[in-house]
């Protein structure tokens, strides 16, 4: 008894500080354990700012649903690498990404940053993209441990998911990751699971680091801690951001207090040390070799690459497409998002774009040539409100943008820091420029906006205090600041009200104020829409009437896909459906293509000639979209996402958070297409389906196994493996998705268990092996808590889609 007590009372609590985070971004250093600052930055889609600071700029990245549309691996890896290259360049160690989560449902808000309903895709390519990442020596902190699919109420909400479909579904990507690719880090979600938050989850971490035997940080999400001694005794190593609140020097006293063990802190130092090691961050370390470094050329090159793989064909009549510009003399591109592309959701992650975009529009003109007159018009009018900074707004000097002014609190005149800035929306994590953390204090935000007539005008402001908006010295606004419990998720959201009125011609001044008190984060935001004075609907069906052929681009805005709130239903705007709808009846040559990054409702697409999804394809859409269009390339990516006929056929639809913030995953279950195929529903367009400009056809196909048995997983697997034989039906070369497809015996459904893509010459056939997954065989049985493979005959159909006709081999076990 006395060991024990001097065990407690003398600890060793060295490099304890390593697991409380020091600022936003940043680990806390601790010289004792020669440790220095790891830099962790978001990423998914692009290296994102510390500081939220617009001029801090980086390339736009796939997404996550586009990289899942090139069913491509070897690609989604070379996206990684570029990524971390990116990472390398701006002083970042660890990388948060990517997002495995499962789109469950499209209503997701944050659907656009996940890589395909089924765990089997999801896993091959999110450990695709991890070894890319880590192949330049920063590490990929995987993300969200598990089941954080639902935006609403994120940090309250309660996953109820049966101990088997949580195994065998929504932690399996992740288990593939750790098995195949081992991230250097991983996020544990701000949901419960079963009751349990996931940072303070003993039986989920657990898994993690016991049953997978993973060895890197487990890490919390962004103020995903309220608890010292539940999350560290649970397995948390690291909570972000800083400075801490319940671990840190608080870990090392509960350790002292005995209320955790000292073997759970060594573990934690252990393990951030390690990725200390791993990315050069020791004190007198070297940083890692990256594997390749790609010139600004071979970056553009990579990513127009992944673009147009990423292109998924719909619909193709008549083949409409690839265009021919000799036979077209004037083409209407129409549509808001042909103009002003969306390439990525609204989230903490929001990218920067480096260098120049192209938009759609302007890459069409180019590859049209100069012998086709290309006409626009947006035929819509955002359907959300525009930063000032994007209508013309100027600085009280003239300078193009707004002034930011950092002020001491009210009664107090002194501005303690101010600049202009070309944006009108700013977030601060910590210290407020000027101004400090922790404090009180104000921030304003001055433009001035030039009409050249009376107009009606929309104005909004929103922040993390009461924030009031003046219009040439009168306040026409004001707006409390939001709950407590909900800050996090305005400052994701954006959030803003928004009052109309008419604003006179010429020189309007625009003043938005916030107070605010002391708080870890704080942000503020001014936004408007401008009258539109005609009818957009009328000149785009106008323009359309009279021209050859015509293309629609339409989708989301970066508002309408975001962190912090889910949608309530997959369709499009209902104006985009409109415009669409109305130009295809008036010119039957129409080509629509759908620039949003989840599965659609698409009502209208029987009326067109052909339908593009191009999800969020990163930042060369332009010339990528162009490319395929005129058939410089041919479209190669097939669907990673069902797209339903109806919101109704979406699984779950109905079922929501009941009265305590539960979400019964049992009616949504079993989802995506296995949903479809379960409930007898039919898709509108199955997962795995996708078009091209040639044909194919499934030849042969047969199956052998090679030492795989029925029974315990655990002692052993062997494999199995598909022979195919493709041909390519059609006049031009192409790429075609075989897939596999498995059920053991006493199953109705099936599921992806292998897939590859094979490229055929015109007329040809092609021969492809397939591995079968071996961890595709394995149920887990919740009676044992282990993973069995069942015995006797495994069906298994090679298709080249998941509602498709295929061809059946049976192999027993």
């Amino acid at each position: 008894m006395a060991g024990a007590n001097a065990a407690v009372t003398d600890p060793d609590l060295t490099g304890s500080e390593l697991t409380g985070g020091l600022n936003g971004w940043s680990t806390t250093a601790s010289p004792e354990a020669g440790v220095e600052e790891i830099v962790l930055l978001d990423g998914p889609l692009g290296i994102v700012s510390k500081t939220m600071d617009e001029r801090d700029t980086s390339l736009i990245m796939p997404s996550g649903t586009a990289l899942g549309a090139t069913w491509n691996p070897g690609l989604v890896s070379d996206v990684g690498q570029l990524l971390g290259q990116q990472g390398l360049e701006r002083g970042v160690n660890v990388v948060l990404g990517p997002n495995l989560n499962l789109p469950r449902t499209p209503l997701s808000g944050r659907a656009f940053e996940m890589f395909s309903e089924d765990p089997f895709l999801t896993g091959v390519l999110g450990s695709a993209w991890v070894q890319g990442v880590q192949s330049q020596g920063l590490g990929s902190c995987t993300k969200h441990v598990v089941a954080n699919d639902t935006e609403t109420e994120r940090r309250r909400m309660n996953s109820c998911v049966e101990p088997v479909v949580l195994r065998e579904t929504y932690l399996r990507p992740f288990e593939t990751a750790v098995r195949t690719a081992n991230p250097w880090m991983l996020m544990l979600a701000y949901n419960r699971v079963n009751g349990t938050h996931c940072s303070q989850h003993a039986g989920l971490i657990s898994i993690l680091k016991n049953d997978w035997q993973y060895d890197g940080v487990v890490v919390s999400d962004w103020f995903g801690v309220d608890d010292t001694a539940a999350t560290a005794n649970a397995g948390l190593d690291l909570e972000m951001p800083g400075p801490a609140r319940f671990l840190g020097s608080r870990f090392a006293a509960a350790v002292t207090a005995g209320d955790v063990p000292g073997g759970r802190l060594r573990d934690a130092v252990e393990r951030i040390t390690r990725l200390a090691d791993r990315t050069g961050r020791r004190t007198g370390g070297t940083a890692p070799e990256p594997a390749r470094l790609r010139s600004p050329e071979e970056q553009r090159e990579l990513l127009r690459t992944a673009a147009t793989e990423s292109f998924v064909l719909l619909e193709n009549r008549d083949n409409i497409l690839p265009l021919d510009p000799a036979r077209i003399r004037t083409l209407a591109v129409v549509g808001p998002n042909a103009a002003k592309p969306c390439f990525q959701g609204g989230t903490f992650a929001t990218v920067r774009p480096e260098g120049e975009l192209v938009t759609p529009l302007d890459a069409i003109r180019e590859a049209m040539g100069p012998d086709v007159e290309v006409l626009h018009e947006a035929g819509t009018v955002p359907s959300s409100a525009l930063p000032l900074s994007e209508l013309g707004s100027t600085a009280p000097d003239g300078t193009p943008g707004v002034l930011l002014e950092i002020l001491a609190p009210a009664g107090e005149d002194a501005v303690l820091y101010s600049e202009v800035r070309k944006a009108s929306s700013f977030v601060w994590f910590g210290p407020v420029p000027g101004l400090g953390a922790g404090v009180p204090g104000r921030a304003r935000i001055t433009t001035r906006l030039k009409l050249d007539s009376a107009a009606h005008w929309s104005l909004g402001t929103g922040g993390t205090g009461t924030s009031s908006l003046w219009v040439d010295g009168k306040q026409v606004l004001e707006v409390p600041p939001p709950a407590p419990d909900d800050v996090m998720g305005v400052v994701a959201r954006a959030e803003t009200q928004r009052i109309t009125l008419e604003l006179p011609a010429g020189e309007v001044e625009v003043v938005v104020e916030m107070a605010f008190e002391p708080g870890r984060v704080q942000a503020i935001t001014a936004v408007a829409v401008p009258e539109r004075a005609t009818n957009p609907l009328k000149d785009a069906v106008r323009l359309a009437a009279r021209a050859d052929a015509v293309i629609v681009v339409v989708g989301d805005e970066q508002g309408s896909s975001r962190e912090s709130a889910d949608r309530t239903t997959a369709g499009l705007d209902p104006d985009c459906d409109r415009l669409v709808e109305a130009v295809a009846a008036v010119n039957a040559e129409t080509v629509v293509v759908v620039n949003a990054s989840r599965a659609v409702l698409l009502p209208w697409a029987d009326r067109v000639k052909a339908l593009l999804m191009a999800w969020f394809p990163g930042q060369e859409f332009g010339h990528g979209l162009a490319s395929v269009l005129t058939g410089h390339t041919a479209p190669s990516g097939r669907l990673p996402v069902s797209f339903p006929e109806r919101n109704e056929d979406i699984p779950g639809w109905g079922t929501g958070l009941d009265a305590d913030l539960d979400l019964d995953y049992a009616a949504s279950e079993p989802m995506g297409y296995r949903h479809f195929e379960a409930s007898g529903r039919t898709a509108r367009y199955p997962f795995g389906y996708g078009l091209g400009y040639t044909g194919f056809r499934l030849v042969d196909a047969v199956a052998a196994s090679a030492g795989l048995r029925a029974g315990d997983a655990a002692a052993g697997v062997g494999g199995v493996s598909v022979h195919v034989t493709l041909r390519n039906t059609g006049e031009s070369a192409g790429r075609d998705v075989v897939q596999v497809y498995g059920k053991a015996v006493g199953e109705t459904g099936y599921r992806l268990m292998g897939f590859s893509a094979v490229d055929v010459a015109a007329g040809e056939r092609a021969e492809a092996r397939i591995a079968v997954d071996p961890h595709g065989f394995r149920r887990w049985d919740q009676t044992k808590s282990r993973w069995l493979i069942p015995s006797g005959e495994w069906e298994l159909r090679v298709a080249r889609n998941a509602a498709g006709e295929g061809i059946l081999c049976r192999i027993t076990l």
